[in-house]
C-alpha cells in the first residue's frame, strides 16, 4: 500500500499563512463582539430595553444609516461617555427607541422623543 505524500515546505507555509489569517479574523471578531456587547449594555441601561431588543436597535440603526454594526456600537459607547453622537446615528437611534418604548415618545420629558445628551446626563 502506498502512503500519501507528505506535504512539502510550500504546502506547510500556505497552511500556516491560512491559519494565521483565521486567527486574526477570530481575534477581530472577539473585539467586535465586545464592542457590541458594551453598546447593548448602554441601551439596556439608558432605554430600559431587553438585551435582545437593544441588539435589534443597534442592528436597525446600522442598517438604516449604512454604518457598520461595530462602528455604531463604538459610537453609542462614546455617546455614553461624552454625550456626542453623529446626527444621522442620533436620529435613527431616536426613531428606533421611539418605536420600542413609550419612555422615548413625545411628552416623555426628554425633549419630545430625543434621547438625553448622554446617559450620564451631561
Amino acid at each position: 500500500m502506498q502512503q500519501p505524500a507528505r506535504p512539502g515546505p510550500a504546502d506547510l507555509d500556505a497552511r500556516v499563512a491560512a491559519l494565521e489569517r483565521e486567527v486574526a479574523q477570530l481575534k477581530e471578531a472577539v473585539v467586535s463582539h465586545a464592542d457590541v456587547d458594551r453598546a447593548v449594555g448602554v441601551l439596556v441601561g439608558v432605554a430600559h430595553l431587553s438585551p435582545v431588543c437593544a441588539f435589534e436597535v443597534l442592528r436597525q440603526v446600522s442598517q438604516r444609516t449604512n454604518v457598520k454594526l461595530r462602528r455604531v456600537a463604538i459610537l453609542i459607547v462614546r455617546w455614553a461617555q461624552s454625550g456626542v453622537l453623529p446626527a444621522k446615528v442620533r436620529l435613527e437611534l431616536n426613531r428606533q427607541l421611539c418605536a420600542r418604548s413609550d419612555a422615548w415618545g413625545p411628552g416623555a420629558g426628554r425633549g419630545h422623543g430625543t434621547p438625553p445628551a448622554s446617559p450620564t446626563g451631561r
